[in-house]
């Protein structure tokens, strides 16, 4: 293997917007920060196989699961939380999904489990209106797409990168917005 300072450029970037993104859920409900943490932590050992070169095994194993938990910290802000049974099935589903996409190296049912989660935050975000989380879904699933061509390269580091940032950024909600516009109405009353 040829040594590439691009590859380990965009692992470092992934690695720095798991830390960042650790750091900013500080102030976010239990339900979305645990979620989003342990999504953080999975994307972070992608990002540390890069150097070793296992970083396509590790990300077939682990991206399914890291967006599971993106999904279920996307559900949790934005409409309300999910059940923990059904919480527990969708993170076993997803753990399992995993180890069989990298034991049996199908990729496609990394991208299939992966294309659900990233729909799923799509969907919340359009009923929530929150923009932000909905662009996060659409580099969860570009991050999938990624991932079936290139493997673990480049372009899937960054998305994935994107995707947490996204999710983990504080004031997305709708809440914000209308907290503004109250503010600036009652200006205009004097």
């Amino acid at each position: 293997m040829a040594f590439d300072s691009l590859p380990l450029l965009s692992a470092l970037l992934l690695f720095a917007a798991c830390v960042s993104s650790w750091w900013m859920t500080g102030s976010l409900p239990v339900r979305a920060r645990l979620y989003l943490r342990f999504a953080a932590v999975l994307l972070a050992a992608v990002a540390a196989a890069v150097p070793l070169g296992m970083s396509d095994e590790t990300a077939l194993f682990l991206l399914p699961l890291a967006g599971a938990c993106l999904m279920i910290a996307a559900l949790a802000r934005i409409a309300s939380h999910l059940p923990v049974l059904v919480a527990t099935l969708v993170l076993v589903a997803s753990l399992i999904g995993g180890i069989g996409a990298m034991l049996w190296n199908l990729p496609m049912l990394t991208l299939t489990l992966v294309m659900i989660a990233g729909l799923a935050i799509i969907a919340a975000a359009l009923q929530g209106a929150a923009i932000l989380a909905g662009l996060a879904g659409v580099a969860l699933l570009a991050s999938g797409l990624t991932l079936l061509e290139q493997g673990a390269g480049n372009g899937f580091l960054l998305f994935a990168a994107a995707a947490l940032i996204g999710l983990a950024r504080p004031q997305w909600t709708s809440v914000r917005r209308n907290q503004l516009l109250r503010s600036s109405t009652s200006a205009w009353r004097g």
